[in-house]
């Protein structure tokens, strides 16, 4: 592939997520990172040292006028990502935001409005889908293995230091990024009831809901920031099928099945992640973000939709909305309420 077939990537915001997309970007053949628009001139200062030969801009507009792109990634706090699409939309080019997709619903609607007549690539950065481990729960949820998936347990845990400067936004991202696996799992979500646990600051410690789906499956799920031991974000799901359970966490999968089914014997079968193939040509932060960065790259090389779009992130930003308004009403709310 020459030079000119590859997309032509600007990076907006220069912090931990902006830094790592381009350089998955450059580790990219369909791809070259081209310039970078920072927040401060002593990030400029800082980070021009380490990149001389990329062109670096306190401006976006004078980044949009100054060079020749095709894709824009935005990795800044997400009560930009609208302001910022918006003049990004104007040029033209596909859009990737980092997740949530916005700060709030009315945002998220103004984001998937700006887009309802183009004809660009627009995608949002919820990785839980490209890791090896959650595909592979997918791909036994969707056969005939279990047969009908009845109810699910989940829980997200992560020790958030209360000295945390950002509190509400790592909790935003990391409740969106789990209400984003339970959709791509077990459907969209037809109603659901919240209650809050105590407060860390101004921010909820945790929540637990009752999420009730469509298809008649039912979800109990537990989300705590201040559970001591949990350094990382760690997610597990408990799934109870007519024929079968299937335990799913970030490292393991546990398949236990009452009659044999296929290649799957009666009773315990366990599935480690060293024992899945990767698809990732390069491992940066978390499994499941080159795939993200690079699904999203091929299809604006292609110039199909991308896997997850903003309609993804708008129904996200919907379920939290929702969850919001549980916990203040004490009541159930449907999804189809929260317009």
């Amino acid at each position: 592939m020459s030079t000119l077939d590859k997309i032509r990537v600007g990076i907006i915001g220069a912090g931990k997520r902006g830094i790592m997309h381009a350089s998955l970007v450059n580790m990219n053949p369909r791809a070259e990172w081209k310039a970078i628009c920072v927040s401060n001139e002593q990030s400029h200062a800082f980070l021009h040292n380490f990149y001389p030969d990329i062109p670096f801009f306190l401006d976006i507009g004078e980044m949009l006028e100054t060079v020749i792109l095709d894709t824009i990634f935005i990795c800044t706090p997400d009560n930009t990502h609208l302001s910022m699409a918006t003049e990004v939309n104007k040029k033209g080019m596909n859009i990737f935001v980092e997740k949530p997709l916005a700060e709030s619903l009315v945002s998220s609607k103004k984001m998937v409005d700006l887009i309802s007549s183009g004809k660009n690539v627009y995608s949002i950065g919820y990785y839980s889908s490209f890791k090896g481990i959650f595909q592979k729960a997918k791909a036994l949820l969707n056969n005939d293995i279990f047969n009908r998936t009845k109810r699910y347990r989940a829980s997200l845990y992560y020790t958030l230091p209360q000295s945390s400067r950002s509190i509400d936004t790592i909790i935003r991202e990391r409740a969106s990024s789990f209400f984003y696996l339970v959709k791509w799992l077990f459907g969209p979500v037809k109603n659901l009831y919240a209650k809050a646990s105590d407060r860390i600051g101004s921010a909820k410690s945790g929540v637990s809901l009752i999420l009730d789906h469509p298809s008649g499956v039912m979800g109990l799920a537990d989300l705590s920031w201040s559970r001591p031991g949990y350094p990382l974000s760690t997610v597990k799901i408990t799934v109870e099928a007519t024929e079968g359970t299937l335990e799913i966490s970030d490292d393991t999968l546990k398949i236990y099945l009452y009659k044999k089914k296929g290649k799957f014997e009666r009773g315990w079968t366990i599935i480690d992640r060293t024992d899945l193939p990767s698809p990732s040509r390069f491992f940066l932060c978390e499994e499941g973000y080159y795939e993200g960065n690079s699904t999203f790259i091929d299809s604006c090389s292609n110039k199909k939709k991308s896997p997850i779009t903003w309609e993804d992130g708008l129904e996200i930003a919907r379920m939290l909305e929702a969850a919001d308004l549980s916990i203040d009403s004490n009541r159930v709310v449907f999804l189809s309420e929260v317009q």
